[in-house]
């Protein structure tokens, strides 16, 4: 019987067709390697024919299971794929207009099995699927004739166009092949990429405002984080327009759990992975309390390697004096920073607030002293991870003798552009020209400013007067309030210096000034740079608009404790 159906379909597509037997046998070996040899010969035949519009009539339920795959089998490009699974996650549908004019729409859902996730895209008249009853989560579903393709974030999809077909609840599978889902959360450090829904818990330690913001199609949408925390570390949650609401019954401290969270790569940091809601996103309060207890580190050195909450001791090498930085909501806080070390490294921790006040006053150079439960972050700035405190941190003066210090170890960023070290105080700036200036960053980055430049002259396009503005580029500037201690100067980051700044190439920043996103990209990096010590080269200018003095960077590297202490100890001497 088998035999005799194979026969008919190859007779019919020589029929339609006009291929030779062997043309159509070498289509039928190659769609059985594309298949990873899943499905028979008459299975690669009934898909060949439907692929080139040979109408073949006897298409039964026995030919469709012998193309049945699982969700880890199924690579690009497959076509005609049948795959069982049930509802994990149920996202937005949205619509669009087309090329004709007409509308269109799209809608996607994340499929289950015992293998992994795949995420099912619908198009036009199949996503009126979403408003059956039964098509919820954990309800099975089949796929027929879905096409794999790759998705936007490098994984696999498979799309569900007019020729494919969902089936809710279908009879011809054995239900017990497909248990139900349970959600079941993970620590924050064992988040992945390579996990397509993920269900966390922790406390909130953070929730930022609701920020609206206007879509390219005109519409209005919404967004809003939170920051979360258990034993192993901290992660963002991002929320958009009506998942917002989800957060506002939770409020900073609160225990939570949160499930069907879909983690997504930073494309500005290549280090941070982001977690983002979607329509399934459940958050539950839980009537419980995280146990903060960080492991505690014996080397310094080994915390470059750690995350989440940590506990170690080691001896202040270094302490800033107190610094008063505004943020971008007007208020002025307080923040302190100081460096304490081992015999293996060196490592900054920064306090803020009533913290940065109180222990102003009680460390000095020279202490011991015991840091438990606070939390490792990695800065951008310095390209080191640092230490920040959290509620539960605890910080404790204690006796200890450790031999042969280490500072940090910024040898990997020195740089071999010659600085004087001969600072000038912003107070006694009193003319134009070339100077150096060491301080702080005083001040939140409010904005970004982009602007089309000819590549020539790299004057405003408007302003070009060299005659070859017609050819241009995008160029990069951007603002930072400098402390010295003696006054504050506004200082300007143009172009390459700019972009080696925020580590960000200009090109990227144009891109991401157009999505809601952008200020949370300002916030993340005036977290990073605030109360930052920087060394800056540049030209001085009185500016008639601010009636101050202005520097334009030519150059700017962190301070380097190190050679600082070098350069002060040679000065002494002289």
């Amino acid at each position: 019987m088998i035999e005799m159906k194979t026969e008919v379909y190859i007779n019919k597509i020589i029929e339609d067709t006009g291929l030779t037997r062997k043309q159509i046998q070498n289509l039928v070996e190659d769609k059985k390697n594309e298949l990873k040899g899943l499905i028979s010969d008459e299975g690669a035949l009934f898909i060949i024919a439907k692929e080139l519009g040979v109408d073949i009539k006897n298409e039964t339920k026995d030919l469709l299971k012998d193309i049945e795959i699982f969700i880890n089998d199924i690579t690009q490009n497959m076509k005609n794929v049948t795959v069982f699974g049930r509802i994990k996650e149920i996202y937005n549908t949205n619509s669009f207009k087309k090329n004709d004019g007409t509308n269109g729409f799209v809608g996607s859902f994340l499929l289950h099995d015992n293998t992994g996730d795949a995420r099912i895209v619908l198009w036009d008249d199949q996503v009126k699927i979403f408003n059956e009853l039964n098509f919820e989560k954990n309800e099975l579903v089949k796929i027929i004739n879905g096409n794999a393709k790759k998705g936007k974030y490098g994984d696999i999809e498979i799309h569900v166009g007019r020729y494919g077909k969902i089936i809710l609840a279908p009879e011809d599978v054995d239900y017990n092949k497909y248990p139900k889902i349970t959600s079941k959360s993970i620590n924050i450090d064992e988040i992945n990429l390579n996990l397509k829904s993920i269900s966390i818990e922790g406390k909130i330690i953070q929730i930022s405002p609701i920020r609206e913001f206007t879509r390219k199609d005109g519409g209005f949408g919404s967004v809003r984080s939170l920051t979360l925390l258990d034993s192993t570390g901290s992660i963002r949650v991002t929320f958009w327009n009506e998942d917002t609401e989800k957060i506002s019954a939770y409020n900073i401290d609160n225990f939570i759990s949160i499930t069907n969270l879909n983690p997504r790569l930073n494309r500005l940091d290549s280090k941070t992975i982001d977690l983002v809601a979607n329509k399934s996103t459940i958050i539950a309060k839980k009537d419980k309390d995280i146990d903060i207890k960080g492991d505690f580190t014996k080397e310094i050195k080994n915390l470059q390697k750690s995350k989440g909450v940590v506990s170690f001791d080691g001896i202040i090498t270094s302490v800033d004096n107190i610094k008063t930085i505004s943020l971008k909501s007007g208020e002025d806080v307080s923040l302190l920073g100081f460096i304490i070390s081992d015999d293996s490294d060196g490592i900054r921790v920064t306090l803020w607030r009533e913290k940065a006040e109180e222990y102003s006053k009680l460390l000095n150079v020279g202490q011991g002293l015991s840091l438990k439960n606070t939390l490792v972050k990695y800065s951008n700035f310095s390209r080191r991870n640092e230490i920040s405190l959290i509620k539960e941190s605890i910080l404790e003066l204690k006796d200890l003798e450790i031999k042969n210090l280490k500072s940090i170890d910024l040898s990997n960023q020195e740089r071999s552009t010659n600085f004087s070290g001969n600072y000038i105080k912003v107070e006694s700036i009193e003319a134009s020209g070339t100077i150096e200036i060491k301080g702080f960053i005083a001040k939140d980055l409010n904005n970004i400013t982009i602007y089309e430049a000819c590549k020539n002259c790299y004057k405003k396009v408007e302003n070009c007067t060299c005659g070859k503005g017609d050819n241009t580029e995008f160029r990069m500037i951007i603002n930072l309030i400098i402390d010295d201690g003696t006054g504050t100067i506004r200082t300007t980051f143009m172009g390459e210096q700019a972009e080696r700044l925020i580590g960000v190439e200009t090109a990227n920043v144009v891109q991401l000034k157009e999505t809601p996103e952008f200020e949370k990209f300002l916030e993340k990096k005036s977290s990073e740079f605030l109360g930052k010590d920087i060394i800056i080269k540049g030209r001085a200018k009185f500016s008639d608009f601010s009636n101050q003095y202005e520097i334009s960077v030519y150059d700017f590297k962190d301070i380097n404790i190190n050679d600082e202490l070098e350069r002060v100890m040679k000065k002494i001497e002289t």
